[in-house]
C-alpha cells in the first residue's frame, strides 16, 4: 500500500509539473505577442503630419522592452533591418516533484514578430 501511495504522489507531482510547463509556454509566447504588438502601435509623428502611418522603429523596440518589463518577463527586443521585430522571452518556474531528481527549474521560452508596414491616408500599405 505504501508503495502504491508513493507511486500514486509521483504521478500527480509529474502531472502537476507538466501542465506548470505546459502553462509556462502558453504565456511565455503569449507575452511575447502581446510584446510585439505593442511595438507596432508606436507611431512616428513626423511621417503622420507628412499623412503616412510608420511605425517608429527606436520607440518600437523600447516599447516592447517596456511592456515585457511591466509583465514581469525576462526577454529580448531585437530590431532587424529597420522593419522588422523579434522579441524572445523566457519564464523560469520552479518544480514541484522534478527538483527531486535533481531538475528544480521549468524553463519556457516564447518568441514573437512584428513587421512595421507604413500604411496611407488610405490604408493600403505604403
Amino acid at each position: 500500500m505504501a508503495i502504491a501511495v508513493l507511486a500514486l504522489l509521483a504521478a500527480i507531482g509529474l502531472g502537476v509539473d507538466g501542465v506548470r510547463t505546459v502553462q509556462g509556454l502558453a504565456t511565455a509566447h503569449s507575452v511575447a505577442e502581446e510584446a510585439a504588438r505593442a511595438a507596432g502601435q508606436v507611431l512616428d509623428l513626423s511621417a503622420i503630419r507628412g499623412g503616412t502611418a510608420v511605425v517608429d522603429p527606436r520607440g518600437a523596440v523600447e516599447a516592447a522592452r517596456t511592456y515585457l518589463a511591466d509583465a514581469g518577463v525576462e526577454g529580448e527586443v531585437t530590431l532587424i533591418e529597420g522593419a522588422h521585430i523579434r522579441v524572445r522571452t523566457r519564464i523560469v518556474r520552479s518544480t514541484v516533484l522534478l527538483g527531486l531528481i535533481g531538475r528544480p527549474e521549468l524553463i519556457s521560452t516564447g518568441e514573437a514578430d512584428a513587421v512595421l508596414v507604413p500604411i496611407t491616408p488610405n490604408g493600403e500599405p505604403a
